[in-house]
């Protein structure tokens, strides 16, 4: 006797599909799998922002901007769709063909424990139609530049600068042997930035703490600097979630701020306009 599938029961095992498809870089069964979900329940506003991520990924920008239309005409405020909306414009208005977004995520990027990982904002960023070629989770490098540390995408693209006294700490640690992985948090011209995670501390750096401000206890374990909302629409979260926290940092006569680095847990894509600081001694 044949089990009937309730229509819920599927649509939630496409829409786990849908994600590990995107978190696989897999966008064109991203893009086949949201379809199939909108094709049984077009009210599905998730299956919508996952599958206009699908479409601008594979280039098909006037696809991907009527999608994402669809969203707001049901929910005018939705913000991964008015953000995407705005990307799409300045990429379609600059005739920008799209970087499309090969590599795996990496979640492990954006877990912040023992001051291993740190959110910076870029300084003097590229021109909007440049930076909004890379999608949140595209990879990025570090290149020495002048004294100063340089943002680079994977294809070379320029992307911005490190603040100064960000970019002198970690560019002594990458001297004396230190190694990172580096990927884009948001692509908001007005507040572009990029997680960067220490995956190999040299012996000569033993005792230093690449990101001072990002040190916890270690009895506070780890927590998550993706929310669900970045794998669920393959994009950016929600803004201005509640749920975020203050990061406690360590504390020293001597310790110095950084405006330019965020003690917060933040999601993808998050609009925060605070002025968090880091703490810059060594540890």
């Amino acid at each position: 006797m044949k089990t009937m599938i309730e229509p819920g029961v599927r649509t939630r095992a496409f829409a786990d599909q849908a994600v590990q498809a995107a978190l696989e870089a897999d966008w064109t069964r991203a893009l086949d799998l949201n379809t199939r979900i909108i094709e049984g329940n077009a009210d599905d506003l998730e299956a919508r922002n996952r599958l206009g991520r699908a479409l601008l990924e594979t280039g098909k920008l006037e696809e991907a901007k009527a999608t994402y239309a669809e969203v707001l005409k049901t929910e005018p405020n939705n913000p991964i769709a008015l953000r995407n909306v705005a990307r799409l414009a300045t990429l379609i208005e600059h005739k920008t063909k799209i970087n499309m977004t090969k590599s795996k995520t990496q979640p492990r990027l954006f877990i912040e424990d023992m001051g291993k990982t740190g959110i910076l904002r870029l300084i003097n960023p590229a021109p909007p139609h440049v930076v909004a070629k890379y999608s949140p989770g595209a990879e990025a490098e570090l290149r020495e530049r002048d004294g100063l540390i340089a943002v680079h995408a994977r294809d070379g693209e320029l992307l911005g600068f490190l603040e100064p006294k960000v970019g002198r700490r970690l560019l002594d640690l990458l001297r004396t042997g230190n190694q990172y992985v580096v990927a884009v948090v948001s692509n908001d011209q007005q507040n572009p930035r990029i997680a960067i995670r220490e995956t190999l501390q040299s012996p000569e750096n033993a005792q230093r703490i690449s990101f001072p401000g990002h040190h916890r206890p270690a009895e506070t374990k780890e927590r998550a600097y993706i929310k669900g909302n970045f794998f669920r629409f393959g994009s950016e979260d929600e803004e201005g979630e509640d749920g975020e926290e203050t990061e406690p940092t360590a504390s020293s006569a001597d310790d110095e701020s950084d405006p330019a680095v965020d003690e917060k847990p933040l999601a993808i894509e998050v609009d925060d306009d605070d002025d968090d600081d880091e703490d810059e001694a060594d540890g």
